[in-house]
Parts: structure tokens; C-alpha cells; sequence
């Protein structure tokens, strides 16, 4: 009898399946025009992202002048979420090749997650948005009180996906999200279209993949390929 393919990959979501540079940034944009800053560029805000609203405002404050102190950092970091859901729908959009991508996963016997620092109630609305609910299984978020790299995080996504062992990836696009690989003891694939550089990071023996088609493509074939064993 064949055994069944046992597959599970979590993701990240900004940078990794989703282009959200522009709704990051122009929110952010607003939060800093708001209070007399310097809007930063595009390519700016890009080097920032990664480590949660919070770090992102954080860094901007660095970036356009004096630091902000504990409690302007917090109010600070609610407007701006406030912001990011006032952008309209459309902004953000898949990277080319994932929606297909997603699907033809599922089809092959893979279940799936997402494990992201971006603020909960955004990251669900727009799995919701970008109609991947029909394949992502659960949504853990920066609001489960520890983040990446913390490993905890993607341990626990992994546990909603009822995943006691098989082969077991974490797809992300930054040095934060192969750290968070690393530290949880599960395969770490670096997606190159997103918002990290790899080649600055010395992560050797993890995957990597500059567009999502070639991973997906790499993904389908585990089957053949046998499962990795955490």
C-alpha cells in the first residue's frame, strides 16, 4: 500500500506571498506626515519591514529624526494600523504564481499556514481578500505575544495544523523568518522576490528560490522526493 504524502509549510505573508510594499508604506506615510516627519520613500520603508508594526514604526522614528519613547511608540504604532485599514482593497496583491501555487499544493496533499508579525486582524482580512481562505488553515499572527525569530510563533502554527511530523518547510523573505526556521528545527526556504537580501545573511543548507513558480514546482515534486523528518 503507498503510504499518503504528509506535507505542512507555513508561510510569511508580507514580501513572501503577498507585494504589500505599498500599502505599508503608504500608511506609514500618513503616520508620518501627521506628525511633521519626512515621508520615506518606497525603497526606504522596504528596509524596515519585518519585525511587526511596532519595529516598523520604531525604525521610521529613528530614520526621520528623534526616537520614540515607550508610550508615543505604542500610540503611535495603533495609528498607524488604524491607517493600514483605511488603504482601499487592491492594493496589495499576490506575487505572480502563488494563488496557482497555493491551490496545486493542496490538490497534492499539503496543509497549510501562514506565521507572520504583521498585525492579526490585517493578516486575516487579507487571506480573505486575496481569496486564499480556501487554503491557508490558520493564521498565526504578531498578537500571540511572542514573535519571530522566536520560534513559538511558527511552532504553534504548525500544532494548528495538526502536524505531529512529516516534512515540515517555512517559506519566508527575510533574515528574521530563516532565524525563525533555524531556531524551530524546521526547513527554511527564502523566497528572493520579496523584501530581504539572502546573500548578506550566511544561512547555509537553506533553500532558496528567487521566484515563487520555481518553488511551488520544487514543492509539488516532495512526493516523490519523500518527506523530511522533524
Amino acid at each position: 500500500m503507498t503510504r499518503a504524502f504528509s506535507g505542512y509549510a507555513v508561510f510569511d505573508l508580507d514580501g513572501t506571498l503577498a507585494d504589500s510594499l505599498g500599502d505599508i508604506s503608504r500608511a506609514l506615510g500618513r503616520v508620518l506626515q501627521s506628525h511633521g516627519r519626512k515621508v520615506i520613500s518606497k525603497s526606504e520603508t522596504r528596509d524596515l519591514i519585518g519585525k511587526g508594526p511596532r519595529t516598523l514604526i520604531e525604525r521610521a522614528w529613528i530614520l526621520t529624526g528623534d526616537p520614540a519613547e515607550e508610550d508615543e511608540a505604542r500610540r503611535l504604532t495603533q495609528e498607524y494600523l488604524e491607517e493600514y485599514r483605511k488603504n482601499p482593497r487592491g492594493g496589495t496583491r499576490s506575487f505572480p504564481g502563488v494563488d496557482e501555487g497555493l491551490r496545486q499544493l493542496v490538490l497534492r496533499g499539503w496543509r497549510l499556514g501562514l506565521c507572520t508579525n504583521k498585525d492579526g486582524r490585517a493578516a486575516r482580512a487579507l487571506v480573505e481578500e486575496l481569496g486564499w481562505g480556501r487554503w491557508i488553515q490558520t493564521v498565526v499572527s504578531g498578537e500571540e505575544g511572542f514573535r519571530k525569530p522566536d520560534p513559538r510563533p511558527l511552532h504553534l502554527a504548525f500544532r494548528q495544523l495538526g502536524a505531529p511530523r512529516g516534512r515540515h518547510l517555512f517559506i519566508g523573505d527575510s533574515e528574521v523568518d530563516l532565524r525563525t526556521a533555524r531556531n524551530a528545527g524546521v526547513e527554511g526556504v527564502f523566497l528572493g522576490h520579496g523584501y530581504g537580501e539572502f546573500g548578506k545573511m550566511g544561512m547555509d543548507g537553506m533553500h532558496y528560490f528567487e521566484e515563487a513558480v520555481a518553488m511551488f514546482q520544487w514543492m509539488g515534486r516532495a512526493r516523490a522526493e519523500g518527506p523530511a523528518r522533524r
